[in-house]
């Protein structure tokens, strides 16, 4: 039988590039995002046949309308979605704040338990959270919501391994530095910090490649990471080491 796996916020940044590094993979993708074009024609060069599933559902959204007979018991979840927005606190913005915790950490939290209550998750299964060394580690300017917000996701992570693991349920969560991401390029930054910026990343003086993510997800999704869980791994190129 096929293995089952849902991905949120698969429709950009590093849920988009996790679903084109897997789609080839022999399972049943249960896509959720807000705008599936670039899936669709991604799916349409590569002619692809197999059960896939979109959900067109933004996390802005009451989970209330949520569609929970369309999820079938989950083998993997990647939990990809998130927004970020630049605001310095003397420049606080509460309606920037609102919109960023709710979405990255309140409704990513209401969504895995709405899950795990409807029990939708297979035992043995394995889930991944997209954090952030910003949520972990590090301070950053301009990102006072989106540090809250990784920072919480981790501590969802461990509670949530923790009370899962009685069903031998994984849970873990992937803690990038700076990921050459349309998100990336949307903050409309300068090339000459975008530069120096890079610079402060021992290995290649550069930003992750998408796949590099993709890459420890699936570490982290197989059998491979049987006995690890719990747990917050940092992939930034050695930029937490300099500082």
């Amino acid at each position: 039988m096929k293995k089952k796996i849902l991905i949120t916020g698969a429709t950009s940044g590093i849920g988009l590039s996790f679903v084109k590094k897997n789609i080839h993979k022999n399972y049943e993708f249960y896509f959720i995002g807000r705008n599936f074009l670039e899936i669709n024609k991604f799916i349409k060069i590569n002619k692809i046949k197999k059960k896939i599933k979109l959900i067109n559902f933004d996390f802005k959204n009451n989970l209330k309308n949520f569609n929970l007979k369309k999820i079938p018991k989950l083998d993997y979840i990647v939990l990809a979605a998130g927004i970020t927005k630049n605001n310095l606190i003397k420049n606080f913005s509460e309606k920037f704040f609102d919109e960023i915790i709710h979405t990255n950490l309140i409704q990513t939290a209401k969504f895995i338990a709405m899950l795990v209550k409807n029990n939708k998750i297979n035992n043995k299964a394995s889930i991944v959270t997209i954090s952030s060394i910003s949520g972990l580690s590090m301070a950053f300017n301009y990102h006072y919501a989106y540090s809250i917000s990784k920072a919480g996701l981790i501590s969802m992570t461990k509670s949530l391994a923790l009370e899962l693991s009685a069903k031998l349920i994984r849970v873990n969560a992937v803690a990038p530095g700076m990921v050459s991401t349309p998100l990336i390029a949307n903050l409309n930054l300068d090339d000459h910090f975008t530069n120096i910026d890079k610079a402060k990343y021992p290995l290649g003086k550069r930003y992750a490649y998408p796949n590099e993510i993709a890459d420890l997800i699936n570490f982290l999704l197989s059998s491979k990471s049987s006995f690890i869980t719990g747990q917050t791994i940092v992939i930034d190129g050695g930029f937490t080491l300099t500082k």
